[in-house]
């Protein structure tokens, strides 16, 4: 789909009277690209991929990509949102761009170098700094507008913004994509939308919550702005929420769902939802009727120690409850876990194991198993147990010798490859 990060950045400079374009990479050479080889960019954690795109985008379209490098040469400041996954190919084209133009300004954002700013205490390594202007950590728009507008000033003496966050999200504007073929992307009539910035659980494991220091949602009537607009310019019928919660407030959940029902009857919708043992069935009633069609369950674990040691926030008991809750109320769900979180044993992972199969009734679809990985910046120890490995092996023979429903794509997606 259409990148929802790069999209806000857009939105809220032209909303400050700059001029902004966005160069969706990714996407073109995506689309000129062979069969085989677009197989080969769907697989997550491709690292020889990753390692090697920028060539081969090179090699395979030369011309195509020599017209937007000229044309990128052309701009006063280009901004990189960066990734794991194309951090490589990023630096390269920087280093092309500087030795075409050595006055153009680069700024460097994204989840890739808030995790390097975790990974190096602040400091950044040699080659990021060696080649950038500014480096942006955390939320991308405050900082943005400030080093357009007055250079390096903005970022202090050494070059760094450190989560510099908006105050609140009323007035900011969401995406129009000025620029972008909606339709060229895979995903059809489907577009991106968030509701809410950061999370209000501080699960151990998990650095997206690491991308914001605050909690903070736009106001409803701002959403219901938003969904008709896609509807009616692009003709979106699903709607994708990336919140790390949708249902981080219960009130302004059952707002939101709410003026769906009143203004569109229903919308096609699907989000990420934590285990609450305090949502009623009146609300998760409304999350149907308002049109969900698919909810991503973060359960993690079917032991109760290492949902402890997780700090996921529930026990097993109020997972079985909460599943109950969503089946009553007609509500289609995967779940995910993660194998071989530090300190488990053969014990706690076999309890595991026998909670998932205890429980297959309740559970639509297992959603993705993959063993535990470290993030920088996280609480969580930094090694996954020795035998997590062997271990993801066997919990994923028996989800299907159980004839669990599972996306074969995510089963064991986070393992480099």
């Amino acid at each position: 789909m259409p990148p929802l990060g790069i999209g806000c950045l857009q939105a809220f400079l032209e909303k400050n009277n700059i001029t902004c374009d966005i160069i969706d990479l990714n996407n073109i050479f995506y689309n000129l690209s062979s069969g085989e080889l677009k197989k080969s960019w769907l697989i997550s954690c491709n690292a020889s991929l990753e390692n090697n795109i920028f060539d081969l985008m090179q090699k395979n379209h030369p011309e195509e990509f020599k017209r937007l490098a000229d044309q990128m040469l052309g701009y006063e400041i280009i901004g990189f949102s960066c990734f794991k996954s194309n951090m490589s190919s990023s630096l390269k084209l920087i280093k092309l761009l500087k030795s075409g133009n050595k006055n153009i300004k680069i700024i460097v954002g994204g989840p890739e170098i808030t995790r390097q700013f975790f990974k190096t205490s602040g400091k950044f390594t040699r080659d990021i700094k060696s080649q950038v202007d500014f480096i942006v950590t955390g939320e991308g728009e405050k900082p943005l507008l400030a080093i357009v507008r007055t250079g390096q000033q903005a970022a202090g003496q050494d070059k760094k913004i450190t989560f510099n966050e908006l105050a609140d999200l009323g007035a900011l504007p969401w995406p129009v994509y000025k620029g972008l073929d909606i339709g060229s992307y895979p995903r059809k009539n489907s577009i991106s939308i968030l509701s809410s910035r950061g999370c209000v659980r501080k699960c151990r494991f998990c650095s997206e919550r690491l991308l914001y220091k605050k909690f903070r949602q736009r106001p409803v009537k701002n959403m219901i702005e938003e969904i008709r607009y896609y509807k009616s310019r692009y003709k979106t019928e699903y709607f994708v929420f990336h919140d790390s919660m949708i249902n981080n407030d219960l009130k302004k959940l059952e707002e939101l769902c709410g003026e769906v029902i009143k203004n569109f009857g229903s919308i096609k919708w699907e989000a990420q939802i934590a285990i609450r043992k305090d949502m009623s069935h009146e609300t998760l009633e409304k999350i149907k009727k308002s049109g969900c069609y698919n909810l991503f369950v973060g359960l993690e674990s079917g032991c109760d120690r290492t949902l402890e040691k997780m700090n996921k926030g529930f026990t097993t008991k109020e997972a079985a409850d909460f599943f109950k809750k969503l089946n009553g109320a007609g509500l289609f769900f995967g779940v995910s876990i993660i194998i071989g979180y530090p300190g488990e044993t053969e014990a706690e992972f076999r309890e595991s194991l026998d909670f998932i199969i205890k429980n297959k009734a309740l559970i639509p679809k297992i959603e993705q198993i993959n063993p535990f990985t470290h993030y920088d910046g996280t609480t969580s120890g930094k090694k996954a147990d020795k035998n997590a490995p062997k271990r993801l092996d066997i919990f994923i023979k028996e989800i299907k010798s159980h004839g669990f429903k599972y996306t074969n794509a995510f089963l064991g997606n986070l393992i480099e490859k």
